[in-house]
């Protein structure tokens, strides 16, 4: 998605309003349990939001280090950093970090960004690596098994134009239930050595009464750009179709750690 749209995440789903209070990032960096001075890699960080959120937390003793392979998403997220903010970036995937040293972070956040990589056991086993003897892993997944039956019926106007469309659009990880409930995301967990992921599913809200409201929000997201014109105008009367309605857009946080 970063290669699409660096700032899509930031600017549509981290803006919209959670039940209890949820933030896409402030909520994970408070579950992730930062103290002052800590070092914390932001895997895949795309615009550098989840980064930003955890660097005012670790403060000007600690350094926040924002790795993703899209340097354009890279330069974004340096533009967005404070000056006064302890950030670095480096160009590299979550499977293959070679320029992180072993054991050299306290936490490993990751927000939206597991069901985007390649090799989801790769991407956990160099966490595990980076992370010192008891550092902290948190994510945040799409729930996408956890939508209301209205919002199932809302999503599935999109999927029918995307499917007809581009009819692989839906292979691989959008095939499988969502993170970690797949048999094959907890063994990866084991296998990389972290131990078994606590859960916590919210929504963020996003409401749309018209047509600019849902494209300011579907119209940014990867299906909508795998789609070419003709696609994105049928995607758009779909959607007005089905106008007004609140999506509420499930999230699942995961914490895990690595023992010792």
């Amino acid at each position: 998605m970063h290669t699409f749209d660096p700032t899509a995440t930031e600017d549509t789903v981290a803006t919209l309003p959670g039940n209890s209070g949820v933030h896409l990032y402030k909520s994970l960096v408070a579950w992730a349990s930062l103290v002052h001075g800590e070092r914390v890699l932001d895997l895949g960080c795309g615009s550098g939001g989840a980064g930003r959120a955890a660097a005012q937390v670790v403060g000007e003793t600690g350094i926040v280090v924002g790795v993703d392979p899209c340097r354009r998403a890279l330069e974004v997220a340096r533009e967005r950093a404070p000056e006064n903010v302890p950030m670095a970036f480096i160009e590299a995937s979550a499977e293959r970090m070679v320029e992180v040293p072993d054991k050299s972070f306290d936490c490993v956040v990751a927000s939206l960004v597991l069901e985007e990589v390649q090799d989801l056991g790769a991407a956990l086993t160099e966490v595990f690596r980076v992370l010192r003897p008891g550092g902290r892993f948190v994510a945040s997944v799409s729930a996408f098994d956890r939508f209301r039956p209205v919002d199932s019926a809302f999503v599935a106007s999109i999927l029918t134009v995307l499917v007809r469309r581009v009819p692989s659009a839906l292979a691989g990880r959008a095939a499988r239930a969502s993170i970690p409930q797949d048999p094959e995301d907890m063994r990866a967990f084991a296998a990389a050595g972290l131990l078994k992921p606590e859960e916590r599913d919210v929504q963020l809200a996003a409401t749309m009464d018209t047509i600019e409201q849902a494209w300011g929000v579907i119209g940014r997201t990867h299906m909508a750009y795998l789609l070419d014109d003709e696609g994105r105008a049928e995607l758009r009367t779909a959607l007005e179709r089905r106008l007004p309605h609140t999506l509420y857009f499930p999230v699942r946080f995961l914490r895990s750690r690595r023992p010792g």
